[in-house]
């Protein structure tokens, strides 16, 4: 024999496959299966709605499509989601910007945190929807009490992740500035702030959901417009349609403000990668 018979070339077993995973890796790809898979959801339930379980109880895709285009078609949806918007964003720019302020100066006065931490903490574990019939109370049904109720919910979340943040900094950094020679002034711009940014924005991103909740529950207790006096009205006509779609809208906005938070922290944290 003059030589070894060459080994033959066999197709990779595992083309189709390899295929497949690299169609679901790509955006196109993961477009489609999400699509895919959100349509078969809606398919299932409008088939179930009426057939295994009563409709009372879980209403259909389709009615609740009915139902947002009626509120479209008369207007009446853009009244109720500005009236939402506008207690929600308030409340959440109050409540960021005392939080921040507060959470920079304890940072830097140790012995004023350790004074009022026991006040924070009773204040951060007492329920805020607790205090709504007083926030009613004092400032009526109207905007004011809810922005009040939004503020004081996510307050305590981004003060306390200010407060991590800055107990997070690098000590090495702050002795090299102050040897230096900088100013508090200058330690406070060039080591406290740049540190902290990223826990700020966790636990703005975290207070989002918080403050919608704030927002919906005020207007579910005492309102007479918003997203959560569409729920209450619904709910109280037995319109399950009605609290599906007033549902639906709060989910959609909750994860657009999540969304520009996550795209405003990546863009504003660039300089640290």
């Amino acid at each position: 024999m003059s030589g070894a018979v060459p080994a033959l070339r066999m197709p990779p077993a595992g083309r189709s496959a390899g295929g497949w995973r690299a169609f679901v890796t790509r955006p196109l790809g993961t477009a489609v299966i999400r699509t895919a898979t959100l349509v078969i959801l809606l398919a299932a339930w409008e088939w179930m709605s009426g057939t295994i379980i009563p409709k009372f109880w879980i209403s259909s895709p389709s009615a609740i499509v009915a139902v947002l285009a009626g509120w479209i078609a008369d207007y009446s949806l853009f009244g109720h989601v500005a009236a939402t918007l506008t207690e929600m964003v308030l409340g959440y720019v109050v409540g960021a910007a005392f939080a921040i302020a507060c959470g920079l100066c304890l940072g830097l006065l140790p012995r004023v945190e350790r004074i009022t931490a026991p006040v924070v903490t009773a204040l951060y574990a007492l329920p805020k929807i607790a205090l709504t019939p007083l926030f009613v109370i004092a400032f009526g049904i109207g905007l004011e009490s809810k922005i009040v109720l939004v503020a004081s919910t996510v307050f305590f979340l981004i003060l306390y992740n200010t407060l991590d943040g800055v107990r997070d900094i690098d000590r090495d950094l702050v002795e090299a500035l102050e040897i230096m020679g900088a100013t508090r002034r200058e330690i406070v711009h060039k080591a406290l702030v740049p540190a902290t940014l990223p826990w700020i924005f966790t636990g703005l991103r975290v207070a989002v959901r918080y403050a919608f909740t704030a927002a919906i529950l005020g207007e579910l207790m005492a309102s007479n417009e918003g997203i959560g006096y569409l729920i209450e009205a619904s709910a109280g006509d037995y319109n399950t349609a009605g609290v599906y779609a007033a549902v639906f809208v709060l989910v959609v906005f909750s994860v657009l403000f999540t969304e520009l938070l996550t795209r405003t922290e990546a863009s504003s944290l660039r300089w640290r990668v």
